[in-house]
């Protein structure tokens, strides 16, 4: 047990060592390749794949607590992955980085979406797919931590829709297949742990009458850190597309990138980022936008706690500003005060004006309507992606997944 201790924090620091001078660790999957869906889990804001450095030390699904959730899912026969979206993109974006990663091509942002947003259609090139073979008979399910949620139910809109103004835009010759719609077979399940799907009325919500001084700090922090070697090879923002952030590379490699205040400004007014998405505006504008899927399961659970019980500083301040009622955002109502540091309860149990009931206790949930799961109360927003320190058994926490599989498989 003592060699185990002293071992464990030398092979991470080993690992990411490694991954800055330029080695790219591969992360074994040991659920063998076949039929029947595979799960994606989807980290939500600030959230990381498991393609960057600081998930050897802590991958994001169950790292605090001392669990792999994906390498467990995996272990057991439940094939999962955790790609790598852009952690304070856009719901939009991260679809679409989705999708590429999925097929195993360019990211591509749609023409007119870039030139709307004003940023570049086109993102990073993925030679090859998370796994072969998606589609009608490897269906996935989209299992999102916070922002993931949305980002799942935004990839299944595109999947089954497309998009219009894409087609319009640009010739079928020159069109990402994304925006076609038709892919809907390819969803089996969205899943949202504590999702933001009405928003959040916490204060680092960029909202439509946003005072840019409030923001502008952040954005510029953003870019520092996308331009630098190190910090992109732990931690990858990938926001190339604003030029805020240029792939990762081996340190000695040159950058294509640097700090421009005009890149800045750009992407804050672009409301085209999760800090927007996650508003009271952004969220209502993709609920205008979103219904819900007849031949998709949809599971949601959800968490709440009083502000004095969070230990965490950073959901203490949002829980405590969002308890209180204070901040930019006046709550729509008192129910709302309820939160669990970074959402308020009633946002992240369904999306408003879509079909809703209570979860069966076991055995598969109905398509076409989101079952929900009975609130999870005294954890914080953190919990169900492993990182609330006060509630911290991996077993408790591999229960939820274990769950979730049951419920949603076919």
């Amino acid at each position: 047990m003592i060699l185990t201790s002293i071992a464990k924090p030398i092979i991470v620091f080993l690992q990411v060592v490694l991954i800055l001078f330029g080695l790219q660790l591969e992360r074994p999957h040991s659920a063998p390749p076949g039929e029947g869906p595979v799960n994606i889990l989807l980290p939500g804001l600030l959230g990381y794949g498991e393609d960057v450095g600081l998930s050897a030390a802590a991958p994001y699904f169950g790292g605090a607590s001392g669990a792999d959730i994906p390498g467990e899912l995996n272990a057991l026969g439940y094939e999962s992955y955790v790609p790598g979206i852009g952690p304070f993109s856009s719901a939009w974006d991260r679809a679409c980085e989705l999708y590429a990663q999925l097929t195993g091509t360019r990211v591509d942002y749609g023409e007119a979406h870039s030139r709307q947003y004003g940023h570049e259609r086109y993102g990073r090139d993925h030679s090859a797919p998370l796994f072969e073979g998606w589609g009608v008979r490897r269906p996935v399910n989209l299992i999102g931590h916070s922002f993931g949620g949305t980002t799942a139910r935004v990839f299944a809109m595109l999947c089954d829709e497309g998009s219009a103004a894409e087609r319009e835009a640009t010739p079928a010759a020159e069109r990402s297949p994304l925006f076609n719609g038709g892919l809907l077979e390819g969803v089996n399940a969205v899943v949202s742990l504590a999702a933001p799907h009405n928003g959040t009325t916490a204060d680092i919500c960029v909202t439509d009458g946003y005072r840019e001084a409030d923001y502008l700090w952040l954005a510029g922090l953003l870019n520092l850190m996308g331009n630098s070697t190190a910090i992109s090879r732990l931690y990858d923002l990938q926001l190339d597309h604003f030029f805020m952030s240029a792939p990762p590379r081996a340190f000695g490699q040159p950058r294509d990138g640097w700090y421009r205040i005009g890149d800045v400004r750009r992407f804050l007014q672009s409301k085209d980022h999760a800090l927007y998405d996650l508003s009271l505006d952004g969220a209502a504008k993709i609920n205008q936008l979103d219904a819900i899927r007849p031949g998709v399961k949809y599971l949601s659970y959800s968490a709440a706690l009083a502000p004095r019980e969070l230990r965490n500083p950073f959901l203490l301040y949002f829980g405590t500003q969002m308890g209180l009622g204070l901040g930019k955002t006046p709550p729509p109502g008192p129910e709302w005060l309820e939160n669990d540091g970074a959402v308020p309860l009633p946002s992240a149990l369904y999306p408003e004006g879509q079909p809703h009931r209570e979860a069966p206790a076991e055995g598969a949930v109905p398509p076409g309507i989101w079952n929900v799961m009975p609130t999870i109360y005294g954890v914080d927003h953190a919990y169900p992606a492993g990182g609330d320190p006060s509630r911290n058994d991996p077993d408790e926490l591999m229960a939820i997944y274990l769950g979730i599989m049951e419920r949603v498989n076919p």
